[in-house]
């Protein structure tokens, strides 16, 4: 009862609301390359559950206790999940290293998120406030971005080297330089959580100045549109277009049809103005090199295959010959640098020597296939999989910890689908659907009363997420983004805060 009664005290719930703002604010240092490991991970998992426990115990509501259901039922699948991962063979020696204490983290980390949605909510922290974090949260992410792209100390968006150049050398048609050694990601670790990140916040910036044309709002757009355009990835650099046309969309049909308030085409300057430099210096953005560079290798696989059908069909057999006396062995080790297969893939993820006949197909494959990283890290999972041969996988998967030691699938579902199998997938991920579901629900009993434009565009923006997660990957399974993520369901959960 003194602890409960001490919990109700207003400043020490002041006090608690300021550190779990302070904590949002702060997570781009976490981000950062040189912080970004496992145990930034475990402190952010720490600071998570214990506000979640602040308040839990807060909340006087005692349909609460019906939460716990759901952790429950996580437990039953994880010693099923478990059972299942422990009967597992490869041909790799090991069988790619599964442990439980790895596994156990895996599902810590992916329901911190719902953790810290309930302790938003139950904060009553006005969206105002959540409006202004994830301003903080822009600048400091952008201003990053750009400050270190200006002065070359970037890391590539693509690897992990410091750009060659900064933006003012795009212009430079002359210049010979790859995407790679142009595209900005600051100092972070993963170039499309960061895109991610500031593109989920984009529509929240453009309102701002939709609402109020203030110095900071203009500037907190500028270095947000201004960011994703360095970044060069493909997701950054055309998820602006879209942002742009379902936010300003949705804010002149509310405004417009549905309040039937008129709309100055000076309220609409200013985003616009940015929007057409935006387009007028896309152009130059390396994301393009990198479109022109897959076309090649589309191109030249299609010529590659045409040669190979001519040879045959010019009785061109002595080369065909020269294949056939090599084992796949001999073959994979003396091609797989010419077929441009990485090193890491073929050598240490998933040993050629040990598969000889997958890696044999794989090597010829067309070129547009084996150069395709997801392509790759698919077939190899498909294969452990297919080699296992265990009817249970489908349900149960055959671990996460498993998957990341092969090779970390970038696209989100697919790689919850073969780790944790169907259950586990929809265990995970449907919280995320039963608040959008409820959303809809209690909006439509209130006869769209409370429908503004601040949930209208989280409920898309969280649609548009799960859609670049999918094609993406590597943001739904990882706390940088989905502590971020967590902000948008704030905005639609129905309570008078958030009319």
């Amino acid at each position: 009862m003194f602890f409960q009664d001490f919990l109700k005290k207003e400043n020490f719930q002041k006090a608690i609301n300021f550190i779990l703002v302070a904590f949002l604010i702060i997570q781009p240092i976490f981000d950062l390359k040189i912080f970004y490991n496992s145990i930034s991970t475990l402190i952010r998992v720490l600071i998570i559950g214990i506000l979640f426990l602040f308040y839990f115990f807060k909340d006087k509501n005692k349909k609460k206790y019906l939460l716990l259901i759901y952790p429950l039922i996580l437990i039953i699948y994880i010693f099923f999940h478990h059972i299942n991962c422990i009967h597992f063979t490869s041909l790799v020696p090991g069988d790619f290293n599964y442990s439980l204490k790895k596994e156990i983290l895996y599902f810590v980390k992916m329901i911190a998120p719902f953790l810290l949605i309930y302790s938003l909510y139950i904060s009553k922290i006005k969206k105002e406030t959540i409006l202004q974090v994830m301003k903080y949260i822009v600048l400091i992410i952008g201003l990053i971005i750009i400050i270190s792209n200006i002065f070359c100390f970037s890391y590539s968006s693509y690897n992990d080297q410091i750009i060659k150049a900064n933006f003012f050398n795009w212009f430079n048609n002359s210049n010979n330089y790859t995407y790679q050694e142009l595209s900005s990601k600051g100092l972070f670790e993963f170039a499309n959580q960061i895109s991610a990140i500031l593109l989920m916040f984009l529509p929240f910036s453009l309102f701002s100045v939709l609402e109020k044309k203030s110095f900071i709002n203009i500037f907190t757009l500028i270095v947000n549109t201004f960011s994703l355009f360095l970044l060069g990835t493909k997701v950054a650099v055309f998820g602006v277009f879209i942002v742009f046309a379902y936010t300003i969309f949705i804010y002149v049909f509310k405004k417009l049809i549905i309040d039937k308030n008129k709309i100055s085409i000076k309220i609409l300057s200013i985003p616009l103005i940015i929007f057409i430099l935006y387009t007028v210096i896309l152009p130059i953005n390396p994301s393009f090199k990198r479109i022109d560079e897959t076309k090649t290798i589309e191109a030249s696989s299609d010529i590659s295959v045409s040669n190979n059908i001519e040879n045959v069909s010019t009785n061109n057999i002595e080369s065909v010959n020269n294949i056939a006396n090599l084992s796949n062995l001999e073959y994979i080790e003396q091609n797989y640098e010419e077929k441009e297969i990485k090193k890491e893939f073929v050598l240490e993820r998933y040993p050629y020597t040990y598969d000889p006949d997958f890696w044999f197909s794989i090597l010829n494959e067309p070129r547009f296939k084996r150069v395709d990283y997801r392509f790759l890290e698919e077939s190899m999972i498909k294969r452990v999989v297919e080699i296992n041969n265990n009817k249970f996988d489908i349900l149960f998967g055959i671990s996460n910890t498993r998957v990341q030691n092969i090779f970390n699938i970038e696209r989100d579902f697919v790689v919850q689908y073969y780790a944790l199998g169907i259950i586990g997938l929809v265990l995970i991920f449907i919280p995320y659907f039963i608040l959008l579901f409820n959303y809809l629900i209690k909006i439509i009993k209130n006869k769209f009363k409370y429908l503004n434009i601040i949930n209208i565009l989280s409920f898309i923006t969280i649609i548009m997420i799960f859609a670049i997660s999918y094609y993406s990957g590597n943001m739904l399974n990882s706390l940088s983004f989905t502590i971020y993520f967590a902000l948008l369901f704030k905005f639609l959960i129905f309570n008078k805060n958030n009319v």
